[in-house]
């Protein structure tokens, strides 16, 4: 067994900062690492209630681990689902949980949101709906970050789900999505979900890079993949326009793990270079990644990797 914590980072502003607080465990068991992780990220926020939960778990998947979950965080909203593997500050770990607990700053909302449909047009404009909801001051566009996680075998990521997607969620909010690679997708629906998505809306600095991926059928260099990983963190970084960032996230597509093989560690620490040794930086593999904001274009391509850079409301 092992376990994992990554303490909230403080930044000094001048108003309530985003709080984050961050769990990993793992184990076979993937209730036993959702309790376990859930509990170490409720440390990160120092007493405070999180308002929205990022969960993603790897190996056996648990249909009933989200009501564990707010039996220990109470009335929480829940994001994620169940893929191949998790990546943690030692690399891909393929049984386990990683848990991510957000508390909004002041001036800032959150929304989560589990949807059916007959495709992922469907449910992804469904679970929009459901969020935009429950925001009734929000602004002409919403702007922030989104995270969705779909089930896989309906359709690619950036045409059947994030086009559609951004007809209702406008082109400020900055939206990565994860087609899973084990049919479990943790939310609360109506109907059986395909999708599973999580908004904050605010002025936080957010910002995303993007790495081509590559023809499945070809051997790409190692290297040029690598390289291709590091820009696409120094991209999103880059885009916080100075402001620290206070989360990483790397979603990676299975088959750019596999193509990298051994390589996959370097690729991993040449990521991790890139970010400041205090900032959390996780993420998990995928079957497909595709992502749309500013600098990243709704593509499908095999063997791509997105990163996710999130950072507090600039200073006024």
């Amino acid at each position: 067994m092992l376990g994992t914590m990554y303490a909230t980072i403080p930044v000094e502003t001048e108003s309530k900062t985003l709080q984050i607080g961050i769990g990993f465990a793992s184990h076979q068991d993937a209730i036993w690492a959702a309790v376990r992780a859930t509990a170490m990220a409720r440390t990160g926020l120092h007493g405070t209630s999180p308002d929205l939960v990022l969960l993603v778990t790897a190996g056996v998947p648990a249909q009933d681990v989200v009501p564990l979950i707010r039996g220990v965080l109470g009335p929480v909203g829940v994001a994620g689902g169940a893929t191949s593997a998790i990546l943690t500050h030692n690399g891909a770990v393929t049984a386990g949980a990683l848990v991510i607990c957000l508390t909004n700053g002041e001036g800032a909302v959150s929304g989560v949101a589990a949807s059916g449909g007959r495709d992922l047009t469907e449910a992804g404009q469904g679970a929009a709906r459901l969020i935009l909801s429950g925001w009734p001051f929000r602004m002409r566009y919403p702007r922030g970050l989104g995270l969705a996680f779909v089930k896989p075998g309906f359709g690619a990521p950036a045409e059947s789900f994030l086009q559609p997607w951004r007809i209702l969620m406008g082109p400020k909010m900055r939206t990565v999505c994860s087609v899973l690679s084990s049919p479990v997708v943790y939310g609360t629906s109506t109907s059986e979900p395909l999708a599973s998505a999580a908004c904050l809306e605010a002025a936080y600095s957010t910002g995303l890079g993007y790495a081509e991926g590559f023809d499945a059928q070809s051997a790409p260099d190692p290297e040029t993949l690598i390289q291709g990983s590091v820009e696409a963190a120094r991209s999103a970084l880059k885009r916080l326009e100075g402001d620290g960032a206070r989360l990483v996230l790397v979603v990676e597509s299975s088959g750019r793990h596999r193509a990298l093989g051994r390589a996959a560690a370097d690729e991993w620490a040449a990521i991790k270079s890139e970010v400041d040794s205090r900032t959390p930086c996780v993420g998990w593999l995928c079957d497909d990644v595709a992502g749309y904001g500013r600098g990243v274009r709704p593509v499908d391509s095999h063997g791509s990797l997105v990163v996710v850079a999130l950072g507090d409301a600039p200073r006024r």
